[in-house]
């Protein structure tokens, strides 16, 4: 039997319970699997372009820069040499992909494992389905005080992309939405609460059934 969570209304009060999957939140934790989801997901983030010239790329001359001896210097052949200011540069970084996988396993054994964290630490709400008829941040700022969480980075989750939702909280810098199609382990962990709407709770427990009769 999974936990029973308070279903808050709009205005935050309690409109009834609802349980959480216990294969979803109530799994165990590895933090192996969190460690790559996390490590993962930043090195997708970076873009990998840092590039600094070689030494046959710098466009100075080839000429020899002093006599090979005598001089007690180091025996610098060009102008180019990385001994020289302005020359190239030796091992320098050159542009290059940082994209990595998880495997489906590893990444679904992540994702369970964030959330049986936050249910732990009391920081799963469910809340009920709203939608306004024109963006507003004032109200959607009412709905998250309303549920005790101001001035906390609250991961809000719809069961699919919902537009007026997304407008009205984009200026909301402790809020971020996503829906159940993109909802990853990280944004899990980089939350302090998850709030999920009724449906969307739903719709993830029926995915994550289709996930398992795969």
């Amino acid at each position: 039997m999974g936990k029973q969570v308070d279903v808050l209304s709009s205005v935050g009060e309690s409109t009834g319970s609802v349980e959480l999957p216990a294969e979803l939140f109530n799994s165990e934790v590895s933090e192996y699997a969190l460690y790559r989801a996390v490590v993962t997901f930043e090195n997708n983030q970076r873009q990998g372009n840092a590039s600094v010239k070689s030494r046959s790329e710098v466009n100075r001359t080839g000429k020899k820069h002093h006599r090979q001896k005598g001089t007690g210097w180091a025996r610098r052949g060009s102008q180019r040499s990385p001994l020289v200011r302005g020359g190239g540069v030796a091992f320098g970084p050159q542009p290059r992909s940082y994209f990595t996988r998880v495997p489906k396993t590893l990444k679904q054994l992540a994702f369970r494992s964030a959330l049986t964290l936050k249910d732990a630490n009391g920081q799963v709400k469910v809340v009920d389905d709203f939608d306004f008829p024109e963006p507003s941040t004032k109200s959607f700022q009412s709905v998250i005080d309303a549920c005790g969480l101001k001035g906390q980075k609250v991961l809000f989750v719809t069961p699919e992309n919902a537009p007026v939702l997304c407008k009205s909280s984009r200026n909301i810098p402790t809020v971020k939405i996503t829906h159940i199609g993109t909802l990853s382990a990280y944004d899990v962990i980089a939350a302090d609460v998850i709030l999920f709407t009724r449906q969307a709770l739903d719709r993830l427990a029926q995915t994550q059934a289709e996930v398992e009769a795969e």
